[in-house]
C-alpha cells in the first residue's frame, strides 16, 4: 500500500475513532470534559451542556475553571502545574464531591473524577462529572432524620438498649451511656452480659435473652435485675424487652427499655422499714394516729388505734358522733364532745385525758392530741394522736404510793435519829409539870399554908407546860403521819421556825448550838411544809453527824435563808465538818449509798426527789474555814405579798 493510501486508510480510521468518542461522550450520562495540561476544554459533552447550562462552542478553548466558583477557580490552575512538576495527585486518579458553578451562577454539588489520556504529550485529561444534589439532599434527608430519631433516643428517660442473637450491643441511647457510665463508642460493639452485667447473673439473664429466640419466653417480659457500671456500682434495672425481626419475619436480636429503679426501691424499702418501725413504736407506746376529713368526709386510723380501743380493723374508722356514741365513756362524752367543737370551731388544739369503754367493758384511760390542718386542695381535716395511758396511770399511782411510804418511812427514820432529843424536849415540860403538881399536894396538904395566889401560879405553870409539850407531840404528830402531799403558800422564815421544834432538841443533846440568818423581805413559797422540812431537817441530821465524827470544837450549824442570784429562795446548812470528799460528792443522792453505819442512804435520795417535784434542786458547796455547806432552792412565788 502506497503511502498515500496508507495515510488516507489512517485518516479515515482516526475520524471513525473520533466519532465514536464523540457518540460515547454523548450518550453518557455523566457530564464528560477533556481538558489539555493548560486547562483549556477540548470536548464538553451534551450531559455537561445541559448540566453547565453552556453550548459546547461557549466553552471549548476556554479554562475550565470557569466552571468552578471561588477559591477553586482560582487555585486550579496553581494545581495542574504543580501535577505536572510533581506527579503529585490531589483529585487525578481520584474521586471526590467538589462545588460547581452553573452558567447563571447557581452553585450545585457533583462528584468529580479525573483520569489522565496514557500515551500522549503534552498530557490531556479527562473529567467525569455527576450531579449528586439529589443525592445529597437524601443523605441530608436521611441525616435529620436519624439525628431527630438520636434525639428520641436521647430525650428517653429510660435505657434504651439493642442486643444481636450474640448478645452485642449494637444501640444505646444518651440516658443507658449515662446510667451505664460508658460513652457510645466505646460501648456499641461489646458483648451485653461480659461488659454489663455483675458475674453471678450472667448465665441466668444469658439463658432468658436465649428463650426470646427460642420463642419460650414472652418477648415483652419484665425482669429486674442488676447492672455493673463502668466504675464498678451496682444499679437495679426494671427491663421491658421486645424482639426484633428482620425481612423474613425471623428474631434478629431484642429492643430493651431500662429503667433505673435503685434509689426508687431504697425509697420503697426505706418507706416500708420506716412503716415498720412506725407501726412497732405504735405497739410499744400504745399510741394510735388516726385522721378526720371535715365536716364528715372519710377517716382513717391505724391499726393501734382500733387495738387501743378493741374495734375491729375491718369495721373500719368511726365517724366522730358514733365515736363519742360508741367509745367513750358516758361521763366524757360531754368534755370531748366541747374540745373537739373548738378544734373545728375555733382551731383551738386538742389536747385531752378522757376514758374509753372497750367492746368488752373495759375502761381505759386515752390522752388525745389533735390539731386542724388543711391539704394542698385547701380541704380541711383533723389529725390527732391517741395514747393509751391506763398502765402508765397505774404505775404512776404506785410510784406516787412508793414515794409516799418511803418519804414517811425517811420521816420516821428520822425521828428516830432525833428521838432521844425530842424525849428530852417532851420531859422538860412532863418534869416541871410533876414538880409544880408536888409543890401544890404539898401546899393543899398543909392547913392555912395555901396561898391563893401560889396556887393559881402552880396551876398556870402546869397548863403552860401541858400546852408546850402537847405542841411538841402535836407537831411531832403531824410530821411523822402518813398523808397525802398538799401545798400552800409560806413564808420560808416561818418553815425555819417550825423546824427548830424538832432540830433544837437533838443539836443540844449532841452539844452543838444551831445559829439561823433569815434575811428579810423574804418572798413566799409555794410548797408542802410537812415535805420540806423534812428535807432541811435531813441536812441539820447530817450536819450534826459531820461535826460528832469530825470531833470538830467549832459546834455551831449554820441554817440560813436567802435569794440567789436568780430570785430563788435558797436555805443552806453549814456545818464545820469533815466535808465531802470526792467519792461521795460523785455518789450522793444514789439510793442505798450512806457513809453512816446505821444508815439508810434514803435521806438524799428522797430529799431530791421532794425538791424536783417542787422546782427545786439540792447542792453543795465547801464551807469557806472548812466543813460543807449543803443548800437547796425553791422558786419563789411571783406576785404573792410576804
Amino acid at each position: 500500500m502506497s503511502p498515500r493510501a496508507r495515510t488516507e486508510r489512517s485518516d479515515a480510521a482516526a475520524s471513525v475513532a473520533e466519532l465514536e468518542l464523540r457518540a460515547v461522550l454523548d450518550a453518557a450520562v455523566d457530564a464528560v470534559i477533556v481538558i489539555d495540561s493548560h486547562g483549556i476544554i477540548e470536548s464538553f459533552s451534551k450531559a455537561a451542556q445541559k448540566l453547565f447550562g453552556y453550548d459546547s462552542g461557549d466553552v471549548v478553548g476556554r479554562n475550565v475553571q470557569m466552571l468552578m466558583p471561588e477559591p477553586f477557580r482560582s487555585q486550579h490552575d496553581g494545581y495542574l502545574h504543580s501535577y505536572l512538576r510533581t506527579g503529585e495527585q490531589r483529585i487525578i486518579g481520584k474521586g471526590r464531591e467538589v462545588v460547581a458553578q452553573r452558567r447563571d451562577g447557581s452553585l450545585f454539588p457533583v462528584f468529580l473524577s479525573v483520569g489522565r489520556v496514557a500515551k500522549i504529550d503534552p498530557p490531556r485529561f479527562v473529567g467525569l462529572i455527576s450531579d449528586i444534589t439529589d443525592r445529597k439532599r437524601v443523605v441530608e434527608a436521611l441525616r435529620r432524620e436519624r439525628d431527630r430519631a438520636q434525639a428520641y433516643l436521647d430525650l428517653a428517660e429510660v435505657m434504651l438498649l439493642a442486643l444481636d442473637s450474640n448478645g452485642t450491643i449494637s444501640l444505646v441511647n444518651r440516658k443507658g451511656c449515662e446510667i451505664l457510665g460508658w460513652p457510645e463508642d466505646e460501648l456499641v460493639g461489646r458483648n451485653w452480659f461480659a461488659t454489663c452485667l455483675p458475674p453471678e447473673l450472667r448465665a441466668e439473664v444469658q439463658a432468658m435473652f436465649q428463650r426470646f429466640f427460642s420463642g419460650t419466653a414472652s418477648p415483652t417480659q419484665y425482669a429486674e435485675h442488676e447492672v455493673l457500671t463502668r466504675g464498678g456500682e451496682r444499679k437495679l434495672i426494671a427491663w421491658r424487652n421486645v424482639v426484633l425481626r428482620d425481612e423474613r419475619g425471623l428474631i434478629s436480636g431484642t429492643l430493651s427499655s431500662g429503667e433505673d429503679v435503685t434509689d426508687q426501691r431504697r425509697a420503697i424499702e426505706a418507706l416500708q422499714k420506716s412503716e415498720q418501725l412506725l407501726r412497732d413504736a405504735q405497739s410499744i407506746a400504745n399510741l394510735g394516729n388516726y385522721e378526720m376529713r371535715l365536716p364528715d368526709g372519710p377517716s382513717s386510723w391505724s391499726m393501734q388505734m382500733h387495738s387501743i380501743l378493741g374495734t375491729d380493723p375491718a369495721g373500719g374508722p368511726l365517724p366522730i358522733r358514733e365515736y363519742l356514741a360508741r367509745c367513750v365513756h358516758a361521763d366524757d362524752r360531754d368534755k370531748l364532745a366541747a374540745a373537739w367543737e373548738r378544734l373545728t370551731s375555733d382551731d383551738a388544739p386538742l389536747d385531752i385525758e378522757y376514758r374509753i369503754q372497750r367492746p368488752d367493758g373495759s375502761i381505759r384511760n386515752v390522752h388525745s392530741i389533735a390539731r386542724l390542718a388543711q391539704d394542698p386542695e385547701g380541704s380541711a381535716h383533723v389529725v390527732g394522736t391517741l395514747h393509751d395511758m391506763t398502765e402508765r396511770k397505774h404505775t404512776q399511782e404506785e410510784v406516787r404510793q412508793t414515794q409516799q411510804r418511803l418519804t414517811q418511812f425517811a420521816r420516821l427514820s428520822t425521828m428516830g435519829e432525833m428521838a432521844a432529843g425530842l424525849a428530852h424536849e417532851i420531859n422538860q415540860p412532863l418534869t416541871a409539870i410533876a414538880n409544880y403538881s408536888q409543890a401544890l399536894q404539898r401546899l393543899l396538904a398543909t392547913p392555912g399554908a395555901a396561898d391563893p395566889a401560889d396556887v393559881e401560879l402552880a396551876l398556870s405553870q402546869i397548863s403552860a407546860q401541858a400546852l408546850r409539850a402537847g405542841e411538841v407531840i402535836r407537831r411531832l404528830r403531824s410530821f411523822v403521819k402518813n398523808r397525802e402531799a398538799r401545798t400552800e403558800l409560806i413564808d420560808p422564815g416561818r418553815l425555819i421556825e417550825e423546824l427548830l421544834v424538832f432540830a433544837e432538841p437533838d443539836a443540844r443533846m449532841n452539844d452543838i448550838r444551831i445559829r439561823v440568818e433569815c434575811a428579810g423581805n423574804l418572798p413566799p413559797v409555794t410548797c408542802d411544809p410537812v415535805q420540806i422540812q423534812q428535807v432541811l431537817l435531813n441536812l441539820i441530821r447530817n450536819a450534826i453527824d459531820a461535826t460528832n465524827e469530825a470531833g470538830s470544837v467549832n459546834r455551831e450549824i449554820g441554817l440560813r435563808a436567802s435569794l440567789d442570784e436568780s430570785g430563788a429562795v435558797e436555805v443552806s446548812v453549814e456545818d464545820h465538818g469533815i466535808g465531802i470528799s470526792p467519792e461521795v460528792a460523785e455518789n450522793l443522792g444514789n439510793p442505798f449509798y450512806t457513809t453512816k453505819s446505821a444508815g439508810t442512804g434514803l435521806g438524799i435520795a428522797i430529799s431530791r426527789s421532794i425538791l424536783r417535784a417542787h422546782g427545786g434542786r439540792l447542792a453543795h458547796r465547801p464551807t469557806p474555814d472548812g466543813g460543807a455547806t449543803v443548800f437547796f432552792t425553791l422558786p419563789a412565788t411571783p406576785g404573792s405579798e410576804k
